[in-house]
């Protein structure tokens, strides 16, 4: 097992908040948790697709500006 350096475990703990961040931005494209369950949007009253949910990963990696 290795043993990490503060260095490494601060940059391990940056990225897990950025993917962290980016999987709560696109949890809510489809819907929210509330309590602990997850409630999906009503696809009739929302305007969400896999084109924004795209948009936002690209975004998140610094694809799009």
């Amino acid at each position: 097992m290795k043993n990490y350096t503060q260095e490494e475990i601060e940059k391990l703990q940056e990225k897990a908040n950025k993917w962290d961040a980016l999987a709560k931005e696109i949890e809510g494209e489809y819907g929210t948790t509330v309590n602990g369950e997850f409630i999906e949007h009503d696809e009739e009253n929302e305007d969400h697709d896999l084109a924004t949910i795209g948009e936002i990963a690209a975004q998140a990696f610094g694809w799009l500006n």
